[in-house]
């Protein structure tokens, strides 16, 4: 004679019971689910083989011995201290889209550039040359290059604003 399976309302009862006194052992509450749920479930397969006196008393103990397996295999695990640091250095994903949409902003202000101007600025700025080499180099006066930087400037500065608010208005 097989002993008779438990019934279905016996394991609702049961469930919040064992809910209760695995939440009195452990404050993970997915732990804790997880733990009922492994329970019942050894509990149900025993129950279907062998004659059980106590059953709550033996959903219990199996519960202690998984929250004891838990435990035990938590402390074997190597762990290391977490720095309050970001643990990688690379720039949030945001931020990489900011830097991106600035760098196309740019490139299309000195796209939009007069050819002449766009070689005074990047000469200037990127290649550190001097006015009076730019000057010379070109058949410029100092001041026309002067003028070309200050003017490139601006227009950089205008274009990288109208960008920055179109960003700041999807944002929204």
């Amino acid at each position: 004679m097989s002993p008779a399976p438990l019934p279905f309302l016996w394991i609702a009862d049961e469930r919040q019971r064992l809910s209760r006194f695995v939440a009195g052992k452990v404050r993970d509450h997915g732990l804790c689910e997880d733990v009922v749920q492994e329970t019942l479930a050894r509990l149900v397969a025993y129950v279907r083989d062998h004659k059980v006196d106590n059953v709550a008393a033996l959903a219990r103990r199996i519960a202690l011995n998984l929250i004891s397996d838990h435990f035990r295999a938590e402390r074997l695990r190597p762990t290391e201290a977490i720095e309050d640091t970001l643990a990688c250095d690379n720039p949030l994903p945001e931020q990489v889209l900011m830097h991106k949409q600035r760098l196309e902003a740019f490139t299309e202000a000195l796209k939009d550039m007069p050819p002449l101007r766009r070689e005074v600025l990047i000469r200037r700025r990127l290649h550190g040359e001097t006015c009076s080499d730019i000057a010379r180099s070109l058949n410029l006066s100092v001041d026309a290059v002067e003028k070309h930087i200050t003017r490139g400037l601006r227009q950089l500065h205008e274009t990288l604003a109208r960008a920055e608010k179109k960003r700041k208005r999807y944002d929204a």
